[in-house]
């Protein structure tokens, strides 16, 4: 898994754990572990081409948006899809 700490030390985790606690909804440990290790996947994959997520925080909040999609109705809807297969 790709391994950061920030400036303030927090972990890839902490920063998703931080955005669900501002969401409204109710965040469950299995959808902090998802965004986190998708976080991680994106960065891993971004690290290849010198991108890294002291970037993304210029332009947009990559953990928030990982969150975001995990918990979105679309991706469970899709998740369902991919099951029933």
């Amino acid at each position: 898994m790709y391994q950061y700490t920030d400036r303030k030390n927090r972990t890839l985790a902490d920063r998703v754990n931080a955005v669900a606690e501002r969401r409204l909804d109710e965040a469950t440990e299995q959808d902090c572990a998802a965004a986190t290790a998708l976080l991680a996947d994106m960065l891993h994959a971004a690290a290849q081409h010198g991108i890294t997520l002291d970037v993304f925080d210029w332009v947009t909040d990559l953990p928030g948006n990982c969150y975001a999609a995990v918990v979105s109705p679309l991706h469970a809807r899709t998740t369902q899809w991919a099951t029933a297969s």
